[in-house]
């Protein structure tokens, strides 16, 4: 089955797939914040992590994912000055893949590890995950997380998404169930990894006549970190009407807390 979808909707809940859940069974989330390198007042990569279960079990698949929202540290320019320089439309991603998109439109990579509900037991999928500038969105930063898929499920997905900047900086989206096979239980997302930054990106510009490779200022950390450290939080939502909470912080540098 070869199949292109796109949904309105956005990041990181990126691929919110399930088996049939346990019946009453309750979600839990973990959620994990990390920065690459880690050099107050020097551009970084933001590494972000979600792990889905179902409490009480090892194996026990989670409901779909309906809602996500990331709760990001406002002292933190999650777009920095030289990131994301071009935009990315949606018609060209999903005819093209991150082909169809300029270069200096890409933001990070990440992956997605699924279970796809076919035969006795779900079936483990890894897919792929490219983060792209989008068109803006009203007056806020749209993001567009592109997902691939190989087998058995085929699939190119686009989740457009927005980045609420502010006292309150958040990346939210409202995610669509996602079918697995027709006649089949939606699939379900049971772990997500996402680097958004320059850690692996490579920029091209014009410099005397010839096109040069450079890797473009990431997320700006401040120059002193708050205390406590910096704090993240993910609320999901999924399709059997639960809701999760988790956090994560980032402590402060060695030398800063000594």
């Amino acid at each position: 089955m070869r199949c292109r979808w796109t949904l309105a909707a956005l990041l990181l809940a990126t691929m919110a797939l399930g088996w049939p859940a346990t019946a009453g069974a309750t979600q839990t989330v973990k959620l994990s914040a990390g920065f690459s390198p880690y050099r107050l007042g020097k551009s970084t990569t933001l590494k972000l992590g979600l792990e889905i279960g179902v409490a009480g079990t090892s194996d026990g698949l989670p409901s779909p994912v309906t809602r996500f929202e990331m709760h990001i540290p406002a002292n933190l320019e999650l777009i920095g000055s030289s990131l994301g320089l071009s935009i990315c439309h949606p018609t060209a991603l999903l005819a093209n893949g991150s082909e169809g998109c300029p270069t200096d439109a890409r933001l990070g990579f990440g992956s997605a590890q699924i279970k796809v509900p076919v035969g006795p037991e779900p079936v483990t999928e890894l897919a792929s995950i490219e983060a792209e500038m989008g068109p803006p969105v009203g007056e806020e930063i749209g993001v567009l997380l592109y997902a691939e898929a190989g087998s058995p499920v085929a699939a190119q997905l686009i989740f457009p998404g927005v980045l609420f900047g502010g006292a309150s900086q958040s990346l939210s989206t409202s995610v669509p169930l996602i079918p697995s096979l027709p006649g089949a239980p939606d699939i379900s997302m049971v772990s997500m990894k996402l680097s958004l930054g320059p850690e692996g990106l490579t920029y091209f510009k014009t410099v005397h006549g010839r096109t040069v490779g450079y890797h473009p200022e990431g997320v700006a950390l401040p120059g002193r970190c708050p205390r406590g450290g910096f704090r993240f939080a993910a609320d999901l939502a999924f399709a059997d009407g639960t809701t999760a909470s988790a956090s994560s912080t980032v402590p402060c540098p060695a030398s800063v807390r000594h």
